[in-house]
């Protein structure tokens, strides 16, 4: 328990409990899930020395690189609360290094792009991750955040999160680097900074200007774009260039949109938006039109990681088509289908098929 009490926040406000399914809580309560502008008071780059582009590039070439959070899930056991846990699993959390993560298990070469705090909080979860096979080498640590912690209980089902995301929405700007080298960059979990959102609109264009194919998984999560936070830091912006976006009924539901075609009109003509229901339907539409099929029906207690296992999946078929190429009807078919397969496997506990 010595790491957990290190980590415990100094400010009672840095506690959050929120459903799992909707995200994490930023710092400073409900007031800042809206998202600034500004986001934080007096932020210069002056407060980031570690800066990427001070940096001489070390990555390697990889299949897919992943953009987003990186941080620990602490779960505890199935069916118990926190109150009554003696022991707590622990996991490494967050879109972007679960996608990795599974796309390394199944055999493609995965990359991560993170912002972690230069604590032994968060060099062990880059220890963790470089064991499981991920190129970290795009991963900074920083003394500007303290490395996110989110407890997971089942009884009832909730999450506990120790996180200040805006301060993280900046580490990650700052950690975006120069060139990519790989075949395609995913960005997941969008955090309302509309700096880091511009940073990322940034990196997404370099991306594509190397010749890679530009995935997002919006996974917008009600607690933190409550208010007026689409409108201020404006998430549309980064949709506008990218080749696959990846949303979810809540992430329609939050952009005030009913349907996955209402996208459209923000998309590159070649883009392709796949949209999910739950685990009854996905769709994806793009200029050949339209897909429909099934998700991964399964009885079981909870469904949390399916979706990026699904996304992982998908990735994972996208990954070996031609850059350059546009996605045709056939290919999104097969993306869906082995996302699908993915995400049964994930919920199943079954080992993951490497095909």
């Amino acid at each position: 328990m010595a790491l957990l009490h290190q980590m415990a926040p100094s400010n009672p406000e840095d506690i959050h409990m929120v459903r799992p399914q909707m995200g994490d809580a930023p710092e400073g309560g409900p007031s800042e899930a809206s998202g600034l502008t500004s986001d934080l008071p007096g932020n210069t780059h002056a407060r980031y020395p570690d800066r990427q582009d001070d940096r001489e590039e070390t990555a390697t070439s990889t299949d897919v690189v992943c953009v987003g959070e990186a941080l620990w899930d602490l779960s505890t056991p199935t069916g118990m609360s926190l109150d009554d846990a003696t022991a707590l699993s622990l996991s490494p959390g967050g879109g972007a290094v679960n996608v990795a993560l599974t796309l390394a298990e199944l055999g493609l070469r995965a990359g991560l792009v993170a912002a972690v705090g230069d604590d032994p909080v968060g060099r062990a979860l880059i220890a963790h991750v470089t064991r499981r096979g991920v190129d970290v080498s795009r991963v900074r640590t920083t003394s500007a955040i303290r490395t996110g912690l989110v407890f997971l209980t089942h009884a009832p089902l909730r999450a506990v999160s120790y996180r200040a995301v805006l301060k993280e929405a900046l580490a990650l700007r700052d950690a975006l680097p120069r060139s990519f080298d790989t075949k395609v960059v995913h960005i997941s979990g969008l955090l309302p900074s509309r700096a880091g959102l511009l940073a990322l609109e940034r990196a997404a264009r370099q991306a594509r200007s190397e010749g890679a194919r530009v995935t997002l998984d919006a996974n917008l999560r009600p607690r933190l774009w409550a208010g007026d936070a689409i409108k201020r830091a404006d998430p549309r912006r980064l949709f506008t260039v990218v080749d696959v976006l990846k949303v979810s009924e809540d992430d329609l539901r939050l952009l005030g949109l009913s349907d996955p075609r209402d996208l459209t009109p923000v998309l590159r003509p070649e883009a392709v938006v796949v949209a999910t229901f739950g685990a009854a339907k996905t769709r994806a539409l793009g200029p050949f039109g339209e897909v429909r099929a099934g998700g991964p029906a399964l009885a079981v207690e909870s469904t949390i990681g399916a979706g990026d296992a699904f996304v992982a999946g998908l990735l994972s078929v996208l990954a070996r088509e031609e850059r350059g190429e546009h996605l045709d009807r056939a290919t999104i078919e097969r993306a869906i289908q082995r996302g699908n397969e993915v995400a049964r496997q994930s919920l199943s506990g079954q080992s993951l098929v490497v095909k």
